[in-house]
């Protein structure tokens, strides 16, 4: 397929979308970019980004970076199992996402891309690429997330917590939201539970035990996010990046670092692929090969915490090692296979009743 005439087409302007268009706008592309809200973004996230080179590059030159995450505390149904110490490696940063988001369609804009104020109803192009978000998906693959924004007395802006629920399939999260230690954004998302009201209940109880002292809850968003369908690269002709192509991961729910560097690793691949469609695609399959695998670890691991009775004592049972990996979004499939022999045995002594795991304070 020959791409070097007609332009574009964009679907979606999120960060992968705003951030694909303006790369291939810069490089000399005509593209057409649909979004319905183009004046504003807000969707409900823990605003959390992995900081390796490519992420760490965009939310500097954007200057996006709230705050830097050292610490993440890492419970099982609410029991302090570890932390992983983030100041080696890839950090996690707290960014201001709506403003990064923003900077980036004011850029595509004077670069060249025509935004249109409306949803995308399925125009072509020369290329077309969906990246919208997961509003667009089945629900069948989603699991409704719901956060809340807390006014609170005090919270370290370096801490963070993730609390694994297995048997309900799912997480509570508590993140830092601004460098000033005065406000957390914390949350929840289980398998099968779809009632806001409920969720934002389990997530001011979840708060009141974590805090031990007042909150103010100032905003409360819910959001779809893509837990169970594997990543998909395309659909028929259409190329897909970020969350349109399953690019999150499924425990954690990050999809900030896998659109920034998908959408970087596409547009590169369209313009340094003489204007074919094939070749473009295998380029773009191959340099997101690390993050594909990721993603898919990320669910395969989701379906069987909730699946397996033994999934509480075994999470709690995984070495340090393997929770910095994961973390750090950098745990393979290949890792995993090596930690489950000596987890497993560990996991064998929890369930029988030896648990030496204490509460986290």
């Amino acid at each position: 397929m020959d791409i070097s005439s007609d332009e574009i087409i964009v679907a979606g302007m999120g960060l992968a979308g705003s951030l694909l268009s303006l790369r291939l706008a810069e490089s000399g592309f005509k593209v057409k970019a649909f979004e319905p809200t183009p004046s504003s973004y807000v969707k409900p996230c823990g605003e959390q980004l992995t900081l390796e080179e490519v992420p760490l590059r965009l939310a500097k030159e954007y200057e996006a970076i709230k705050t830097v995450v050292n610490d993440v505390h890492i419970l099982v149904d609410g029991k302090y199992v570890t932390t992983v110490d983030m100041r080696g490696g890839s950090k996690w940063a707290i960014i201001d996402k709506p403003k990064l988001i923003m900077e980036l369609r004011r850029s595509a804009a004077e670069a060249g891309v025509a935004v249109l104020r409306e949803r995308w109803h399925g125009e072509r192009g020369a290329l077309t690429i969906d990246s919208r978000g997961p509003y667009s998906m089945k629900t069948s693959s989603e699991v409704l997330a719901l956060r809340v924004i807390a006014k609170v007395k005090s919270w370290s802006p370096e801490e963070a917590i993730l609390d694994f629920r297995p048997s309900l399939g799912g997480l509570y999260w508590v993140f830092p939201f601004d460098g000033d230690g005065k406000f957390v954004n914390a949350g929840t998302g289980f398998v099968g539970v779809n009632d806001a009201a409920s969720l934002q209940g389990l997530v001011r109880s979840y708060l009141a035990e974590k805090l031990q002292g007042p909150f103010d809850v100032v905003e409360v968003k819910g959001a779809p996010v893509n837990v169970f369908t594997n990543p998909r690269l395309t659909s028929g002709d259409i190329i897909k990046v970020g969350e349109a192509a399953g690019l999150v991961m499924a425990w954690s729910g990050e999809g900030n670092r896998p659109a920034i560097v998908s959408a970087e690793a596409l547009a590169s691949s369209i313009a340094n692929s003489d204007y074919n469609f094939e070749l473009a695609l295998k380029r773009y399959s191959t340099s997101i090969s690390r993050i594909m695998e990721s993603a898919i670890v990320s669910r395969l691991l989701t379906r069987a915490s909730y699946r397996l009775s033994l999934a509480a004592p075994l999470l709690a049972s995984m070495p340090r090692r393997a929770w910095e990996l994961y973390v750090r979004q950098e745990l393979t499939l290949r890792d995993l296979i090596s930690f489950l022999p000596e987890a497993l045995k560990s996991a064998t002594l929890l369930f029988n009743g030896k648990d030496d795991h204490k509460a986290f304070i």
